[in-house]
């Protein structure tokens, strides 16, 4: 709870040299609990500390590549899936990305390349093999792995020791081997690894637990210089407009769950030998394979979905337009109330580990709903905002502990103040509009606060 409502006050503290992350952590953690066995590691989340130094970005632009695996020509096929994996503590102390790695050995079978590739980034975590980045190709991996079910051959395609997976030049160095190497009509970027919604992903053990932000995310694939049919995170916490808006000028499709997910993360065997034996299928063929076989995992708690991303424009034109409906509402403590009370009704996620919930952000069609409920004066454009939504989520499945989960989460202010807010405002403010009204939002509710000396949602009703 401390290191929490540490950050939240002293968001603007310096380098914290004894961090240590805690797995299962969906949203932003106020408890400090360490799970010690697989069962009680059921989420593919992490809290991390912010203040970790970014020197270690600068040094990336001086990385020295090693490449001891041939390359020849482009090699030219159908669809490549290019796999970038943070291994963290979900590769070093359960060894799940390289189970996922197996998955797709399986899957692929005989499939031959000019129909289907794996290519994988793989680094991250303390394991040994797994320091900065490594990229082999699905037989260079399938051979690794047949010698011990380890990753650990001297003969890869290229290896880049001092980098880190949670920068932009490590991300943006494999999207460039992949534009240099291979030319394939349908590209498919996978990112695997913890993920923290807006606040940041795929956090790297070598180097401070190093987390890929959102802003870094869009310099490496303006680096990559080429655009993806999909961009996918197996990661918790992603399926969300702050991260579709961004990405939408690179990739057609994104899939991602709004929730934390299962520590297994996504069913590879499944998606790979799909496409293996459909490379021509549309998005809403293997995204439905890929979806209803997670929806399979036992654990509760998960969301997965398919979203158009050329429709993430007109989902935050509508965002704007109702949040500068929003901000004279907050005029009065009436008003803020109001607001309060939607928020605290809507949708929340961040499920952690033990299944208790610590929310981070919050459904976008049924906050909008509950903002239309309790302010029917709005309901015009809060309809127009579920509309725009709704067109681009294409397929969105989610089991019963998530009932009112549609596709599309947004940051949820009911357990962040303003503080928080400006450290993580590049991320999160989306619109003009939004950041005005969730600044303003959020000032109220810290001056509601020290004003009852509680919090500002007593009163109010809660549930999930």
């Amino acid at each position: 709870m401390l290191l929490f409502w540490a950050l939240l006050s002293e968001y603007s503290v310096g380098v914290e040299d004894s961090y240590n992350p805690f797995l299962c952590r969906g949203g932003f953690m106020i408890e400090e609990k360490i799970f010690k066995s697989p069962t009680e590691q059921r989420k593919r989340c992490l809290i991390w500390d912010q203040t970790v130094s970014k020197c270690m970005f600068l040094l990336l632009l001086t990385l020295i590549c090693h490449t001891t695996g041939a390359v020849g020509d482009q090699q030219e096929g159908r669809v490549l899936i290019a796999v970038y994996a943070a291994g963290g503590s979900l590769e070093t102390d359960y060894g799940l990305i390289t189970d996922d790695i197996s998955q797709m050995v399986t899957g692929i079978g005989n499939t031959t390349p000019d129909t289907l590739e794996i290519l994988v980034a793989y680094g991250g975590s303390k394991k040994p093999g797994w320091e900065g980045m490594t990229i082999q190709n699905i037989s260079g991996l399938a051979a690794d792995l047949a010698d011990d079910d380890s990753l650990n051959r001297s003969e890869v395609l290229a290896r880049f020791p001092e980098a880190s997976m949670g920068s932009s030049a490590a991300l943006g160095e494999f999207l460039s081997w992949i534009h240099t190497h291979y030319h394939y009509d349908r590209i498919f970027l996978v990112l695997i690894g913890h993920g923290e919604a807006y606040t940041g992903m795929l956090f790297d053990q070598n180097h401070k637990d190093d987390p890929l932000t959102l802003p870094e995310l869009v310099k490496a694939l303006q680096i990559g210089g080429f655009n993806v049919e999909l961009i996918g995170f197996d990661t918790c916490l992603m399926s969300s407009l702050e991260v579709a808006s961004v990405v939408s000028g690179y990739a057609s499709y994104m899939i991602a769950s709004e929730e934390s997910e299962p520590a297994e993360g996504w069913q590879y065997e499944t998606l790979v030998s799909y496409l293996a034996e459909n490379p021509d299928a549309p998005a809403e063929g293997y995204g439905d394979a890929l979806l209803q076989s997670y929806l399979q995992n036992p654990i509760q708690g998960k969301t997965l979905s398919l979203l158009k991303l050329d429709e993430a424009g007109s989902v935050t034109a509508s965002l704007d337009r109702l949040s500068k409906e929003l901000i004279p509402i907050l005029a009065t403590s009436s008003g803020y109330r109001t607001l309060a009370q939607a928020f605290n009704s809507s949708q929340q996620f961040g499920l952690n580990g033990d299944g208790t919930l610590d929310p981070a952000t919050m459904d976008l069609v049924d906050v909008a709903e509950q903002i239309g409920l309790v302010d029917p004066v709005l309901l015009e454009s809060t309809t127009d905002l579920i509309d725009a939504t709704r067109r681009m989520v294409i397929l969105s499945v989610h089991d019963d502990a998530v009932p009112r989960a549609y596709g599309v989460a947004i940051l949820s202010p009911v357990q962040i103040n303003s503080g928080f807010y400006r450290f993580y405002r590049d991320e999160a403010a989306i619109t003009p509009a939004w950041d005005r009204f969730m600044t303003r939002y959020l000032e109220f509710s810290d001056n509601l606060m020290n004003i009852t000396s509680g919090s500002p949602m007593d009163g109010l009703s809660s549930h999930q």
